[in-house]
């Protein structure tokens, strides 16, 4: 993945995570979205990082 990849999939991760908290109705279901994000970009993180050492 390249860098403007990487950038535009954690935009696209981010726009998604707001629209679920826009709609959430409870704290317990904003929390989960916020983990399930950052558990999102440091895979998409990890991933990156795996790629740019296999160069």
């Amino acid at each position: 993945m390249i860098d403007t990849e990487y950038v535009k999939a954690i935009q696209m991760k981010a726009t998604v995570a707001n629209l679920e908290m826009n709609v959430a109705l409870t704290v317990e279901q904003q929390a989960q979205i916020g983990q399930d994000f950052i558990a999102d970009i440091m895979e998409l993180s990890e991933r990156e990082s795996k790629q740019k050492a296999a160069y």
